[in-house]
């Protein structure tokens, strides 16, 4: 036994020792396959674990566009609304109210909750998962340029005032890749586009006015009959105000008509002389005034009040009594002496200090530029447009500075007024006031009362992964917070940067696929080509194995002879493609790492390591299954004929699963039917229903990859047909090779199974990148003009979550006024309001139907100006039905102008007080009857005879049969109108439009502006335009609106149409003047013709990467149409000599096989773009049966080029270098007759 296993050990050394001589000595005499199987393996193991390390690291490209497009900001606590909050109202949870009042003003706090940071930051240490946190101010103010001399775009520019903790942002991270420092004394980051349009430059000084008064009084509300009493908005909060602190108490305890009380100017200086007196003795005995204010504090305490209250009331006492009272009664004396000889009020008083002070805050505050910002890369929502951004403890010293300055200057301006507010500008001591507001500013914490707490999470790179792990994350970490804080703390948390980077993600899910595709076109073409090579080692080493076999070389040593020669170049080849990708990711990495200061890891990822080795390894086994199976079929005698010519060996395995009653067709089919049935009635539904972007893009790309193949495979079936009408073209141009027609047509037959797989992979490689290019350029026009038509014109401004709307006067004289200034820049533009059920106190839908009322379906209807049509994108404009009693006029593209026909009222049919007093119209007698049987009372219904034109999507016609020749109704609530249909359409810009039925469910409908004033008038019984409203929630709302709004009614769309081209600067300048009459972040200005651009910039890496994908597909495809010719050549390499003996010449042969190669790439090019384009063509088609929108065909020209022509002209140098290399041995006749007499006695015999 010890004997048999040293023998079988020295034979398993001996013949590995043979193996490995032997593939040494197969390298020294033919390299060229060894170079071929290393370089392939190498450059798609490069490619690919280069690729797929690369969009491993994607998440930070997302993250960083996200973070460009909503800030840096993770997490973001605000103030809960007063109206949202749960929690007891006697409770106090935000900061005490004195630390942001002083004393005597407490109770202006009551429902007002700002975020004490201070507190968040205890909190949050305790919180595993929160890095830092920092507060956040974001105000409204107006921007000049304080050197008047100078030319500037705008006078004024309105921005966003961004007050930040510039220390604590650049230390946690917020703006990180903002390269910007902290922000001393008045220094402020500006908006470049700001600068511009007020023709500053760094280092010069800016003048800021915020409002001040509006700005307390969105945060502070204030009620009082007071306020509610005058319609200037300052005067209204700062009356409030004082009502609280001063009027309430004073009507407590000296009647409710003390403030309005009439005091006689004798009376009030006789009382004065009074208190001066008894000021002076209080004064004078420190004892007195300690027993006064004791018998005060025991007065309050047995007042019948709250104990908030009588703190309120004791702290007052307590500030009174530290002052000087014989001084404050001197200067009310003083005062009072001062005033006009005229009767007087407290409200009087109250309302010539509220003058005073409305006066003083009318200041600037001069600030200096510091840097310029072109792009905000995080440090703030670059949607916000204008922004300064300034330290918020710098600015509170320099708005506190510049207010007292300003006061000062008012006072002195008042003190020769003979009224009222110059009595009590002359009684303020600017010292006192100054001194004041200095100590109470200096008491404040301002962090502790932010208007946000912005948060930085910690492992943000492994949350921003993927939505599950972002959703997962700030779910925990919220439970956390709100499980310190209570549940009901009134703040509410938002993910702005989490909800931006999972759109992006979505696009991470297309990037999978298109690695996936990428990895499957790769991986066929060099299935085939490692398959190539070491099938013709195994047909030309025939008779080399079978001398190992005679030697004594068993069948197994000649399969792991097989595998090692496989692994000869694979392994070196894997190793250098993963070094070679390492040091290309780490230059990936390092660029990613310095663009998005983030930092992950420089090694490849275990996805990219794992695909590495599983190409590296699978391609060569997977390749050398067939040649293994060759090299074993064979039988000894026939691998020792050197004349042997094997041509039918596989039928023999064919007829044998036959017989077994196994038909691998049959079998194929069926796997692929089983395998079809359950992706479409299991994937499919799942992922919709699951709504799994990611599972339902991988079942799309496969069944599309099988598209491609199935159509490949079918039109294969006619390409030697194609190939013989290519040869006889190229024939007619070069005629003097018509000659030539016969051996090449003998050549294409004789080689078609070789040439049959290379021609077939180069077919499926061309086809599948033709539809990948022409499919995602095509998906770019899609969502470009998706985006277009659903904003509607080149410039767009819409008021989201808001229902006061725009300024639309000031904004039509600033585009009058531009129009002037820059004449042949704005075409037209137009305005539209506010969907009817909108528009506070209107029912929350709208119905029509036809006359008989069944079906009603839902409809939002708008208002819009004559001039829509004409200011939005009119290549998104689809018409359907006209009414024919209309001549409509014409568009710039040719099409009628639909809208034009709501302002006609030609045919309209308007009856005035029409009384049905035979209760025919609606068979009325018939349904009163139905309701009195029942016992049911009949709903109120108004008739309202005046006929509404109206523009109806088309979907609406098959739904509800309503079209341009059928009368229909509308009904608002109670109400009901006649509806005249003007117009029907597919699609119109700006508004959501089908021609689908179920438009029902969310369609839009369109009718003139004073239509729509005249529904609102009569469902309300009201007259807008003159201010008469019988309902108080309705007028309170109508008054709020902008004023001198056309026909009354508010609106919140522009749609903007340039006459020209413009450029990108051009548009910038004119909507930052368009920004000055907006009045919050929630009025949103978007640039289409600027967003379409970076839509298409975005797709072009993709497009820029199945052109890499195409080159590194050709230069496959080059080694292996040159293997697949050099075996052609080598096969029929007598057939060769043949034509060489019958007189044809080295020029000749050498065009033979590039008639043929021209003949097998074009054929295969052409079918293979014709495949792809069409299955292209057909997704999106029905990409755009959805959406609606015209086809228009995008050819990807680079890609096409690159793939059929670098095919055209591999295959001609593949077969020059194949035929050259047989040309240059010399042709010995003699040598050559015997050779061919004993292939004939071989094969007789």
């Amino acid at each position: 036994m010890e004997q048999e296993a040293l023998i079988s050990k020295k034979s398993i050394y001996q013949a590995f020792k043979t193996i490995i001589s032997y593939i040494v000595s197969d390298i020294n005499k033919n390299p060229r396959s060894f170079k071929i199987g290393l370089f392939t393996i190498y450059l798609v193991v490069t490619f690919l674990a280069l690729i797929q390390s690369a969009f491993q690291m994607s998440p930070l490209i997302f993250l960083q566009l996200a973070e460009t497009q909503a800030g840096d900001t993770d997490f973001i606590l605000t103030p809960t609304p007063p109206e949202n909050r749960t929690r007891n109202s006697n409770q106090n949870y935000g900061p005490p109210s004195s630390s942001l009042f002083s004393n005597d003003v407490t109770s202006i706090a009551s429902g007002f909750t700002l975020i004490n940071s201070s507190e968040i930051q205890e909190v949050i240490k305790d919180i595993n998962g929160i890095f830092d946190q920092s507060p956040r101010w974001l105000l409204v103010g107006d921007l000049s340029n304080p050197n008047e001399t100078v030319n500037k775009i705008s006078e004024n520019i309105k921005s966003f005032v961004l007050m930040i903790d510039s220390l604590q942002e650049i230390s946690i991270g917020i703006g990180r890749r903002l390269e910007t420092d902290i922000l001393f004394n008045d220094e402020v980051l500006i908006t470049e586009s700001t600068l511009r349009g007020l023709n500053l430059t760094v280092g010069q000084p800016i003048n800021l006015k915020i409002d001040i008064i509006n700005l307390l009084s969105t945060y502070v509300p204030v009620n009082s009959s007071v306020a509610g009493s005058n319609d200037d908005q300052a005067q209204q909060f700062i009356m409030g105000v004082m009502d609280q602190v001063i009027n309430q108490p004073l009507r407590q305890y000296f009647g409710d008509n003390i403030t309005n009380r009439v005091f006689q100017t004798e009376e009030l200086r006789s009382l004065s002389d009074e208190i001066k007196k008894e000021a002076d003795n209080i004064e004078n005995d420190p004892q007195l005034k300690e027993d006064y204010k004791q018998l005060i504090e025991d007065y309050i305490n047995d007042l019948d009040i709250d104990q908030a209250q009588k703190d309120q009331l004791i702290d007052l006492v307590e500030t009174i009594s530290k002052r000087n009272l014989s001084e404050d009664a001197t200067r009310i004396q003083d005062f009072v002496y001062d005033l006009p000889d005229e009767n007087v009020t407290i409200i009087d008083v109250e309302e010539g200090l509220t003058d005073l002070i409305i006066q003083g805050l009318d200041f600037n505050i001069t600030l200096k530029v510091k840097q310029s910002v072109s792009s905000s890369k995080g440090k703030w929502a670059d949607g916000l447009g204008n922004v300064l951004a300034v330290d918020y403890r710098n600015f509170t010293n320099l708005t506190v500075d510049f207010f007292l300055q300003g006061f000062d200057n008012i006072i002195n301006n008042n003190l020769n007024d003979t009224t009222i507010i110059g009595s009590i500008a002359r009684a303020i001591n600017i010292d006192d006031v100054s001194n004041f507001v200095h100590n109470y500013s200096d008491s404040i914490n301002l962090s502790d009362f932010s208007l946000s707490s912005n948060m930085i999470l910690q492992n943000r790179v492994n949350m921003y992964s993927d939505a599950g792990s972002i959703d997962s994350q700030i779910i925990d970490i919220s439970n956390k917070f709100y499980s310190i804080q209570g549940f009901d703390f009134p703040v509410d948390g938002s993910i702005t940067l989490g909800t931006a980077i999972k759109n992006f993600l979505i696009m991470k899910n297309f990037i999978d696929n298109l690695i996936v595709s990428a990895t499957f076109l790769l991986l066929m073409l060099s299935v085939l080509l490692i398959y190539s090579l070491m099938i013709g080692d195994v047909e030309d080493k025939t008779y080399e194995f079978g001398m190992l076999r005679a030697l004594g070389f068993q069948k197994r040593w000649l399969i792991f002879l097989l595998l090692i020669q496989a692994m000869v170049f694979a392994i070196p080849g894997l190793s250098l493609g993963l070094i070679t990708a390492y040091l290309l990711n780490t230059l990936v990495a390092m660029f990613l790492f310095d663009s998005t200061v983030l930092y992950s890891s420089y090694q490849l990822a275990p996805s990219a390591i794992g695909l590495a080795f599983g190409l590296g390894i699978f391609i060569p086994l997977v390749s050398n299954v067939l040649p293994i199976m060759r090299a074993l079929s064979k039988t000894l005698r026939d691998s020792l004929d050197i004349y042997h010519r094997t041509v039918n060996e596989i039928l023999v395995t064919v007829v044998k699963l036959e017989k077994m009653g196994i038909s691998l067709a049959q079998t194929l089919s069926a796997l692929l039917l089983v395998v079809m049935g359950f992706v479409s009635y299991y994937l499919i539904p799942m992922a919709f229903i699951f709504s799994n972007i990611k599972l339902a893009l991988a079942v799309i790309n496969i069944i599309l990859i099988i598209m491609i193949i199935g159509f490949v495979l079918l039109i294969s079936l006619i390409e030697v047909p194609f190939e013989k009408l290519i040869l006889n073209l190229m024939l007619c141009i070069y005629r003097k090779d018509r000659n030539l027609k016969t051996i090449i047509l003998k050549n294409m037959q004789g080689h078609y199974n070789r040439n049959w797989k290379t021609t077939l992979m180069y077919t499926i490689a061309l086809a599948f990148l033709i539809f990948s290019g022409t499919g995602f350029t095509l998906q770019t026009k899609v969502i470009a003009d998706v985006l277009q038509s659903t904003l509607g014109s080149d410039m767009t401004v819409l008021v989201l979550g808001d229902q006061i709307g725009l300024n639309e006067y000031q904004i039509r004289q600033y585009m009058e006024q531009y129009k002037i200034d820059y004449p042949g820049f704005i075409d037209e533009y137009a305005f539209s309001t506010y969907q009817l059920n909108q528009i506070v106190g209107m029912p929350r839908s709208c119905q029509i139907s036809t006359l008989a009322r069944f079906p009603q379906d839902k409809i939002k209807l708008s208002g819009v100006d004559e001039t829509f049509l004409r200011a939005t994108m009119q290549q998104f404009y689809i018409p359907n039905e006209y009414d024919e009693s209309i001549q409509y006029p014409s568009l710039q593209n040719g099409k009628k102008d639909g809208v034009y026909g709501l302002y006609d009222r030609t045919g309209n049919i308007d009856i005035d007080n029409f009384q049905d007093s035979k209760m025919i119209q609606s068979n009325i007698n018939a349904q009163k009857s139905f309701y009195d049987d029942l016992n049911f009372s009949q709903p109120g219904i108004q008739y309202i005879d005046r006929e509404i034109n109206m523009i109806i999507p088309q979907g609406y016609s098959f739904h509800a049969s309503i079209d341009v020749n059928t009368p229909s109704l509308l009904q608002v609530g109670n109400s009901q109108f006649r509806v005249k249909v003007r117009h029907m359409a597919t699609k119109v810009p700006g508004f959501a439009f089908s021609s689908y039925r179920t438009v029902t469910f969310f369609g839009e409908g369109i009718i003139s502006m004073n239509d729509t004033q005249y529904i609102l008038n009569e469902y309300f019984g009201a007259d807008i335009e003159k201010g008469i409203f019988p309902n108080a929630i309705v007028e309170n709302y109508f008054q709020q609106l902008p004023k001198n709004l056309t026909y009354g009614l508010p609106k919140d769309s522009l749609y903007i149409k340039f006459a020209r081209s413009t450029s990108r600067t051009e548009r910038i300048d004119f909507g930052n003047g368009l920004r000055n009459f907006f009045r919050d972040q929630k009025t949103l200005l978007f640039d289409v013709i600027q967003l379409k651009a970076d839509a298409e910039d975005t797709f072009m890496y993709i497009n820029l990467f199945y052109i890499i994908v195409a080159l590194v597909a050709m230069i496959l495809s080059f080694f292996l149409i040159l293997v697949s010719f050099v075996s052609n050549v080598k096969e029929n390499s007598w057939e060769f000599g043949v034509l060489r003996a019958v007189g044809l010449d080295k020029s000749q042969i050498t065009r033979v096989y590039i008639y043929e190669a021209v003949s097998l790439i074009t054929a295969s090019g052409l079918l293979g773009t014709i495949v792809g384009m069409v299955v292209a063509v057909t997704l999106i088609l029905q990409i755009l049966m959805f959406v609606e929108l015209p086809f228009s065909f995008q050819f990807p020209t680079a890609i096409f080029l690159i793939t059929f022509i670098g095919g055209f002209t591999t295959a001609i140098g593949a077969k020059i270098k194949a035929s050259l290399s047989y040309q240059k041995d010399q042709f010995d006749l003699p040598q050559f007759i015997q050779q061919t007499n004993q292939c004939i006695i071989a094969s007789n015999q």
